[in-house]
């Protein structure tokens, strides 16, 4: 045993790499850091950060640069961990940053945020000058983000998307244009704010921005009267979705013939009501399909727990805590009959299916103050996934929550940045349309390949190797370039986007 022992630990010393001797070479990330380089220079987004810096420190463009990179690495953003990494000689060189810039970046953050709105309100210019970016058609949508941190400011308990009630928050709205796909709005909000008051927030921000006859397009939580009178008067079309209501259920009984149909899926009945507006009545087959399949799942898991509740009073035993009540102060007497015992279960099943049916399965209304056909309508609102993709790619691709600054300004400051790199992935997109299909996700990954490798010897300048050019990165075509717009020399820049 004590040779086998001894054989067994030399095959484990050979299958082990041998550790070179250390060294003081750095390898970094490049990919994001080119594109958000890229991004900030097009626009002149650079030039505009640093118009809000003071007169000494570090450029508030590299700091921000710095961070959106990082925004858009990392999973999960957090300016300690970016101050960590900033500690760094090498790579700080590499942002074009001094020594105090681990320090500089907090504050940075919170500039950010006192100038949220005019940074979002000067990209949304730049789209629409420079771009040619329309707006014809914009998305809005609010969602919330969560924070691990006590209610203060505007971190409120609120309606919370993430199914996160025990955790104050705050409310985002975000904005979008349909035929590029670009973030051209951000408003953020108390966590106690609901969509249809966070509206006028947002249609505020983006209005200046939008021609005549422009066309907005957003979900029921927004809808009101007053937000629709406010679209009339600046003369903005909308398409909306509604709650079905007792007066379409009477329209619905009354005209059960007369749906018109769109294709072998969806109909529609149409109702023409006060002030030209048009409310669009659909039936998608699919979607009642889908209802009544739910319906039928639920019945099954009541006919099981049904079965479990029988077996364990007939064979005297308590039902489970969940069927009786848990009140140490109150005696309550229950008991529980079984009326199906004349039915298979099949056929208890399809009776508890037709009693869960209401007549609105697979129905939705969608309401618009322009003259539409239902195809039209349908068409626009369904486009509106998009913002939901946008949504996703903050949550998931870039990863913005869960949060933990709780000062007003960094919050804000906070949440801009995750914008700007949704921004930089989306004039990915935009610009290069092959790309328009990848989640943020997806690029973000592609980007993490391509790496710079400072190798630092003692009494040799230092050599910059990069590596790993991905398909994105050669179709961006990057180069080193020059000192530009103040960025430090030798910095990494695209060519053109």
């Amino acid at each position: 045993m004590a040779g086998k022992g001894c054989r067994l630990t030399n095959y484990r010393n050979k299958i082990h790499a041998r550790i070179p001797e250390p060294n003081d070479n750095v390898t970094m990330t490049m990919g994001n850091k080119t594109v958000v380089d890229a991004v900030f220079s097009d626009t002149g987004l650079d030039g505009f950060l640093d118009g809000l810096k003071r007169s000494q420190g570090n450029s508030v463009a590299a700091e921000t640069a710095a961070l959106v990179a990082n925004s858009v690495e990392m999973t999960g953003i957090s300016v300690n961990r970016i101050d960590r990494i900033l500690e760094e000689d090498v790579v700080r060189e590499e942002y074009g940053l001094d020594a105090n810039a681990p320090r500089s970046v907090y504050r940075t953050v919170e500039r950010l945020g006192e100038n949220s709105d005019a940074i979002v309100k000067y990209l949304g210019g730049v789209l629409k000058k420079k771009y040619g970016v329309k707006m014809d058609t914009v998305f809005m949508d609010w969602t919330s983000l969560f924070f691990e941190a006590p209610q203060q400011g505007i971190v409120r308990v609120g309606y919370s998307r993430d199914h996160r009630p025990d955790r104050p928050q705050v409310t985002i709205g975000l904005s979008m244009d349909r035929e590029s796909g670009m973030p051209v709005g951000l408003t953020v909000n108390a966590g106690n704010i609901l969509d249809v008051t966070h509206f006028e927030d947002t249609f505020g921000q983006i209005r200046h921005l939008l021609p005549e006859d422009a066309m907005i397009v957003f979900d029921n939580g927004a809808y009101s009267r007053k937000n629709s009178a406010l679209l009339d008067k600046e003369g903005v079309g909308f398409v909306t979705r509604l709650q079905l209501n007792t007066s379409d259920d009477r329209f619905v009984d009354k005209h059960r013939g007369d749906w018109v149909k769109i294709d072998d899926i969806l109909s529609y009945q149409l109702i023409e009501g006060n002030l030209k507006r048009r409310r669009y009545i659909f039936r998608n087959e699919k979607l009642r399909a889908d209802v009544l399949a739910r319906y039928r799942r639920k019945a099954e898991r009541d006919w099981e727990e049904m079965e479990i509740i029988r077996k364990n009073i007939d064979a005297g035993k308590k039902p489970r805590k969940k069927y009786r009540n848990s009140n140490c102060f109150v005696d309550t007497r229950l008991s529980y009959m079984f009326p199906l015992d004349c039915f298979s279960k099949e056929e208890a099943i399809d009776h508890a299916v037709e009693r869960m049916v209401t007549g609105r399965e697979g129905l939705f209304v969608l309401l618009t103050n322009r003259p539409l056909t239902a195809e039209k309508t349908i068409e626009l609102y369904r486009a509106r996934n998009q913002v939901e993709s946008a949504f996703r790619d903050l949550k998931h691709g870039i990863d913005w929550r869960p949060a933990r600054c709780t000062n007003e300004m960094a919050i804000k400051g906070r949440i801009l940045i995750s914008f700007l790199a949704l921004f930089c992935i989306s004039m990915i997109r935009f610009l290069h349309p092959e790309y328009r299909g990848r989640t943020a996700e997806s690029i973000c990954e592609e980007l993490g390949s391509f790496s710079l490798t400072v190798l630092v010897r003692e009494g040799e300048p230092k050599r910059r190797i990069f590596s790993n050019f991905v398909p994105l990165i050669r179709l961006l075509r990057a180069k080193i370039k020059g000192k530009m717009g103040g960025i430090r020399g030798n910095q990494t820049r695209l060519d053109v986007f």
